[in-house]
């Protein structure tokens, strides 16, 4: 292992020296190429690939030049939907690709003739342009059959949830010369080519054409793809078709538009190892992919627990609450809408909203309320704004919906007592090889600490602070500790029926540095932190491989791998807690998903380079906690209640120095430098200088 991590971080080293992208501010080529994925590094597989561009998003088959497949456009799905490309009646291999999150670009080569493939979501539509260049290397003319392949149909969806929908209803298809237009009572889907003289075979779905080309020269035809339930509109499309480079560049200089801004809201990270660099802006990736400019939509703009071949494209509390601290900087307009949708739907019932109208769905996950608490917690601690609390939602202030979140299934009139979830509990992890998780569960009644200390602070900006709740939060703290510790196995039970037993879930970890474990705890924990129990080489196993109930298939919280945000988010406690070794330990583990992955889905594999393949959730918003980890992590920010900041940064093992610049708090521009001799910080351009494990604290309004 430690062989491996070596190698690790030479090739860190070699990359920081060759490609040092980000030593000066970045241009707009730079900013361009910032998400860019070399296909020779994906290992991603066909299925799970795709683009998005906040209108639509489809699967890419990277191996084959021009094949996408399932066109999702919300409202409107056709998970059927095929367009397969071939020359001289076969597939073209690609030989290299490459992606961007509204782009793909591929090359490969058939017969003599070089082909190159660009599929590109064009800008703020529901429109796909795939343009081809050809070269013929042979030294006479050639004439290339040219075969579209057109499967799909259409739906309008009203209900997105976790799984893709499935389109029904078939479309009548009408071909007129270059143009074709699938068509039902739900919509349409138009495409049309610059290719003359198509010819439609209907019986076998095959579009038909030929180019001709001279010996050493070249060509370039195009297609593009609109979705929607418009009348078509073929000037529109031939317009485009007749300028398709203009096209692509505006889409381009879109996409570069988007970058920029979430390059204002969020800070530039610098650093000697440009591992940790890719793996801090992969992991903002999703924050583009998600998000959602849909007119039929109940927020504007929506941000979808998943999105990308439209997966699992309900909000759910669960992946929107893990990076609560982020997420308010980026927009926090949007932050508040969602929690006030959230507070809308009956979250002691349902775990997720429906995009189109906003109602609630799915059964009740046992974490809701701790999840609704700290989003309004960190949105109001990083925007400033108190005047959420006041606020009505559902016929009760946010104030209200605090209170009654943060006591659920607790009364103050009675002593304080662990929560026991029944056998509703089994909703927290789902494992699937039938072992239990449930009844009184020692990491959900953790949760209810951090609740309550949260809810107290929120009451107290509200100016009408519940007293009780900090005391509450210390009983619950003993309770845990007496009822559920057991120091013989250095871990804690849970209890189910009078029944005790353990399951060594990796939830635990992200419990230490918050205050409800002793340091005695902390440590009993951290003894099971090792290549026996929990580590592998690529990261750490959701139990115990010693667990009876370790099951390598089930990825997200049963064995093989972790669910997306809990590595970076245990990195982050353990960094604030000062166990800076293991730490470091468990961050080199998975740096690689910044190099191996376009986006990250819900769940990596901890023992081999792999992610859980077998869910439409691969582009999840809680993958945003990898950089959460960054700012609030290794570079130690902490905002309190009462407006000071706290700025303690750890320098890692990974790297020789960092540096943040443009995070913006409260209003506040605030720059960060650390290297081995100290860190200075400038806050709206008043540079302060600090020694090394002094950490820096400021008042701000």
């Amino acid at each position: 292992m430690k062989k491996w991590i070596a190698q690790l971080l030479m090739f860190s080293c070699l990359i920081s020296v060759k490609h040092n992208l980000y030593a000066q501010p970045m241009d707009r080529a730079t900013l361009h190429e910032l998400l860019a994925l070399d296909g020779r590094n994906n290992i991603m597989k066909e299925e799970n690939f795709g683009i998005a561009n906040g209108y639509i998003t489809h699967r890419v088959h990277y191996n084959t030049l021009g094949k996408i497949s399932g066109l999702f456009a919300p409202p409107y799905a056709s998970s059927n939907f095929l367009l397969e490309t071939r020359m001289f009646g076969e597939e073209i291999r690609s030989k290299h690709y490459r992606w961007l999150p509204y782009q793909v670009e591929s090359e490969g080569e058939i017969q003599g003739v070089e082909v190159r493939a660009n599929i590109t979501l064009l800008s703020r539509s529901r429109r796909v342009l795939i343009s081809y260049a050809l070269r013929n290397t042979r030294a006479e003319a050639v004439k290339i059959p040219v075969q579209f392949a057109v499967a799909g149909g259409l739906d309008y969806i009203e209900k997105w949830e976790f799984q893709r929908p499935t389109t029904k209803t078939s479309l009548q298809v009408e071909v007129d010369g270059s143009s074709m237009t699938g068509s039902n009572k739900f919509g349409r889907i138009l495409i049309q080519t610059d290719i003359p003289n198509m010819h439609w075979f209907a019986l076998g779905a095959r579009w038909d054409g030929k180019i001709e080309l001279d010996a050493g020269k070249e060509a370039k035809f195009h297609l593009v793809i609109e979705m929607g339930a418009d009348q078509p509109n073929h000037q529109q499309l031939a317009a485009i078709l007749a300028q398709p480079e203009q096209a692509v560049n505006a889409s381009r200089e879109e996409y570069i538009d988007r970058v920029e801004e979430l390059l204002t809201k969020l800070p530039r990270f610098r650093s000697d190892n440009k591992m940790l660099e890719q793996y801090y802006y992969r992991s903002l990736a999703v924050l583009l992919t998600n998000k959602w400019i849909v007119p039929e939509f109940a927020l504007q703009p929506y941000y979808g627990s998943g999105g990308v071949i439209g997966g699992c494209l309900g909000n759910y509390l669960w992946e929107f609450g893990l990076p609560a601290q982020l997420f308010p900087l980026v927009d926090p307009q949007a932050s508040k809408s969602h929690i006030k949708q959230f507070l809308q739907i009956d979250i002691t019932r349902h775990y997720l909203f429906n995009p189109m109208d906003g109602k609630a769905g799915g059964v009740w996950y046992q974490v809701n309320q701790d999840k609704i608490i700290e989003l309004i917690y960190y949105y109001v601690l990083h925007t400033g704004d108190v005047q959420i609390l006041r606020e009505q939602v559902d016929g009760k202030t946010v104030y209200d919906h605090v209170i009654s979140n943060a006591l659920f299934g607790d009364d103050l009139n009675t002593p304080a007592k662990l929560v026991d979830y029944g056998d509703e509990g089994e909703n927290h992890l789902e494992l699937r090889r039938g072992y239990p998780y449930r009844g009184i569960m020692p990491d959900v009644n953790g949760l209810r600490y951090l609740t309550y200390l949260r809810a107290y602070e929120l009451t107290r900006l509200a100016g009408k602070p519940v007293k009780e709740l900090p005391t509450r939060a210390e009983s619950l703290k003993k309770l845990l500790k007496q009822e559920l510790w057991s120091p013989e196995h250095q871990w804690f039970f849970f209890e189910s029926k009078g029944k005790k037993d353990i399951r060594m879930t990796n939830f635990m970890y992200t419990l230490i540095g918050t205050g409800v474990f002793d340091r005695e705890l902390e440590k009993g924990l951290l003894s099971h932190l090792n290549e026996k129990e929990f580590l592998g080489d690529f990261g750490i196993h959701s139990i115990s491989k010693l667990d009876p109930a370790y099951d390598q298939i089930d990825i997200d919280h049963g064995g093989g791998g972790s669910y997306v945000a809990f590595p970076p988010i245990i990195c982050q406690r353990l960094y604030n807690a000062g166990y800076r070794e293991a730490a470091d330990d468990l961050l080199k583990r998975h740096l690689w998903w910044g190099q191996r992955l376009p986006y990250w889905g819900d769940s990596k594999v901890a023992n081999f380079m792999g992610y859980r393949e077998d869910t439409p959730l691969q582009s999840d918003f809680s993958a945003i906690s990898g950089a959460q980890t960054i700012l609030f992590g290794l570079f130690g920010i902490s905002m309190q209640a009462d407006g000071k900041l706290t700025i303690d940064p750890v320098l890692p093992s990974l790297c020789s120095e960092m540096k943040l610049e443009g995070l913006k708090l409260r209003g506040k521009q605030i720059d960060i430098e650390t290297n081995a001799n100290g860190y200075t910080v400038k806050i709206d351009g008043k540079v302060q200088q600090t020694k090394k494990g002094q950490p820096l604290v400021v008042k701000i309004k």
